[in-house]
């Protein structure tokens, strides 16, 4: 059931420096959903209500009309997030095909916001916030013969591998401009026999380092799943 606290965004932010004049002692007059689209632009991470307040232009004691506290807001604004994921249409599709799209669209997710991981990571987002999603792919994965439970357990498996290749990603981008060949590099610098296997497989060592093709750890997965 969806959550009757949470607004879907569909009013524009009045930046605070036109918002229109009001009479002493009147609070402006927001919704939940600006309230949450001005949390976003402020940054989840080190976000503050009275960050958020001075975007909007009110005082901090108007924006507890709306959430009860910061957690609730960031986890409303990461369910925002979370629900402007791009899911794939249900099209009768292969249930492969699906699952890759679904994983595609969520590493995407992943990797265009940067506010995301650490927020799960830390524990700042609440588990409401994907349930929406689990329902729909349930239903999806249902309809192609999978049981609850199997449908439940693949899709775990796929955020497991989607996350750690978004975490992996990150990891490689700050690191190198050309991870595999500061792997290779690695490597090269140890003795041959301390690393014999991986001397002896350097090509897949390398591959499988390559942000790029996180995608093959996906396709190893649906080949062994089945409804």
């Amino acid at each position: 059931m969806p959550d009757p606290a949470f607004t879907p965004p569909s009013a524009t932010l009045v930046p605070p420096d036109e918002a229109p004049v009001r009479k002493a002692g009147r609070p402006r007059r927001l919704t939940t959903s600006q309230v949450i689209q001005a949390a976003i632009a402020v940054g989840l991470e080190d976000l503050t209500m009275a960050k958020v307040a001075e975007r909007l232009g009110v005082r901090v004691a108007v924006l507890y009309n709306y959430v009860k506290n910061r957690e609730e807001l960031v986890s409303l604004a990461a369910r925002h997030a979370m629900a402007g994921q791009s899911f794939p249409e249900d099209e009768g599709q292969d249930w492969r095909a699906y699952a890759r799209a679904y994983a595609r669209a969520a590493y995407g997710l992943f990797r265009s916001d940067a506010q995301l991981l650490p927020l799960l990571i830390s524990g700042k987002i609440s588990p409401a916030a994907k349930l929406d999603n689990v329902e729909r792919w349930l239903e999806v994965m249902m309809a192609r013969g999978f049981t609850a439970e199997r449908a439940l357990w693949l899709l775990h498996a796929i955020d497991a591998i989607v996350m750690g290749s978004a975490v992996l990603a990150s990891h490689a981008a700050a690191y190198a401009d050309d991870y595999p060949a500061a792997v290779q590099d690695s490597i090269d610098a140890r003795p041959r026999a301390e690393l014999p296997l991986l001397n002896a497989h350097a090509g897949q060592v390398t591959a499988c380092a390559d942000p790029a093709n996180w995608e093959a750890a996906i396709g190893m997965l649906l080949e062994t799943a089945g409804g």
